[in-house]
This record gives C-alpha cells, sequence and structure tokens, in this order.
C-alpha cells in the first residue's frame, strides 16, 4: 500500500467524522495509522509524516467546515478560556514534537485516550453541569488538551470531556469544536511551518487526498441532522477508545 493511498482511505472516515462532531479527524487518522504501522501496512509512511500531515489537512478541513457553519458558531467564555490554556501549550509541544522519543509516548498517549473514550462512553446520563462549573475547568482542560494537541494534532480526547458536559446537544457541540480547532490547528501549523519540518511531499499528498476530504466532510455534515444525543456520545467515546487501542496495539506488536 502506498502512502497515498493509505492517506485516503483513512481521510474517508477521518473527516466523515469531522463532518459529524466538528472534530476528531485526528484520533481517527491517528488510530488507523497507528494500526496500519503495526501490521505493516503503512507503505513506508511513519508517525512523523503522518502526524505532519494531518496538520495541513485539518486546518483545510476545519476552515471548510466553518464555512459551512458560520451562522450558529458564536464565542464564549468558556470556549474562550480554553484556547487561552491551549494554545500556548500546544506550541510549545509542537516545538518538542521532532526532539523525543514518540515511540514511548504513544504509550502514554494510548492510555489516556483509552480512558477518556471509556469515560464518554459509559459514564451515566447527567444534565450538563452548570456554566460556572464549566468556566472553572476551562482553562485547565484547555492546558492538558494542548499537550496532546501539541504532540498528535489531537487534543479532542480532552476537549470532548469538557464539551460533553456544558452540553449534549451535538449541534452546540460541533460549532465549538469548530472555533476550537481552527483555531489550535491553525497555530500549530504555523510552528510546524516555522521549523522546516513540513516538506512538498506533504503538500502533494494532501493535495491528493483534497477530493476525499472534502467529499466525506460534507457527507459528514448531511449525516450529523440524524444524530440523537446518546447515541451520539457513545459513538464518540468509542471513536476516542479506538485511536488509544490503536496506539497499544502497535506497542504490543512492536514489544
Amino acid at each position: 500500500m502506498t502512502p497515498i493511498l493509505l492517506i485516503c482511505i483513512l481521510s474517508v472516515f477521518a473527516y466523515f467524522t469531522k463532518g459529524v462532531t466538528g472534530a476528531a479527524s485526528a484520533i481517527v487518522f491517528n488510530a488507523g495509522l497507528l494500526t496500519a504501522l503495526a501490521l505493516g501496512f503503512s507503505g513506508g509512511l511513519s508517525l512523523l509524516d503522518g502526524l505532519y500531515w494531518i496538520a495541513i489537512a485539518d486546518v483545510f478541513s476545519s476552515a471548510l467546515l466553518a464555512v459551512f457553519l458560520w451562522r450558529g458558531i458564536r464565542l464564549e467564555r468558556f470556549t474562550l478560556l480554553l484556547l487561552a490554556g491551549m494554545v500556548p501549550v500546544t506550541i510549545a509541544f509542537t516545538l518538542l514534537l521532532p526532539r523525543l522519543d514518540l515511540n514511548r509516548l504513544s504509550v502514554l498517549l494510548a492510555l489516556a485516550v483509552v480512558g477518556a473514550g471509556l469515560y464518554l462512553a459509559l459514564r451515566p446520563d447527567h444534565p450538563p453541569a452548570s456554566l460556572r462549573s464549566v468556566n472553572r475547568w476551562a482553562l485547565p482542560t484547555g492546558a492538558l488538551a494542548g499537550v496532546l494537541s501539541g504532540l498528535f494534532g489531537m487534543g479532542g480526547p480532552v476537549v470532548f470531556i469538557l464539551l460533553s458536559r456544558a452540553s449534549d446537544d451535538p449541534g452546540a457541540f460541533r460549532n465549538r469544536t469548530v472555533i476550537i480547532t481552527n483555531v489550535a490547528g491553525i497555530s500549530r501549523l504555523l510552528v510546524l511551518s516555522t521549523t522546516g519540518v513540513l516538506t512538498t511531499t506533504h503538500l502533494a499528498w494532501f493535495g491528493w487526498a483534497m477530493p476525499v476530504i472534502v467529499g466525506a466532510t460534507l457527507l459528514g455534515i448531511w449525516a450529523h441532522k440524524r444524530l440523537k444525543p446518546r447515541p451520539f456520545r457513545i459513538v464518540l467515546g468509542g471513536l476516542v477508545t479506538l485511536a488509544g487501542i490503536g496506539g497499544l496495539l502497535r506497542f504490543a506488536l512492536e514489544g
């Protein structure tokens, strides 16, 4: 399997999910990439190359979503607080990315992601938390999400926990994640661009996959209208857990 074929296949699932939820594309893409690496189906695509490519693709898809959903997007205090904690940490850990041992980090990431996914999928149904409570946790939640965002482009597992407590409405969830993914994604891409790790190969792969990204995102936007709140949260939890299992699978097979 060639790198571009793998990227296009994973993009179908990743960007359909993003069209539905407003986020989670990196979670799905990274889960598939980790599994392909573990099973020897990556076609020479490395983990770092995948992480760099998803940074480009996610900024494009987030901008595309914003164009379609701009009428429902509005800034809220807890979103701004979350971004205030998330963006500086995202920048710092993006700068560290080329210098870190990603094999060991993948194990810690996978365990954290599995825990977040199980929380989302299995937690009892409760009324949304008070706005005061959500605001109180927004800044530290953003900082923690920034670690995963900077390293792996996937702050979603942590962000989902806060957003799922703010509301179980899929529309509100997606509108909030569009803001978060645009700001965090642009910050990460700018840092990667200034460090010189992005190459013409990454841009060429993005060009080939762009029609797939657009088609899958539009299909996800269409499917979003047919979601119910509880199944929506369970699906999110399943996707997050899947990402963690993919990371653990790679570690187990390489060990």
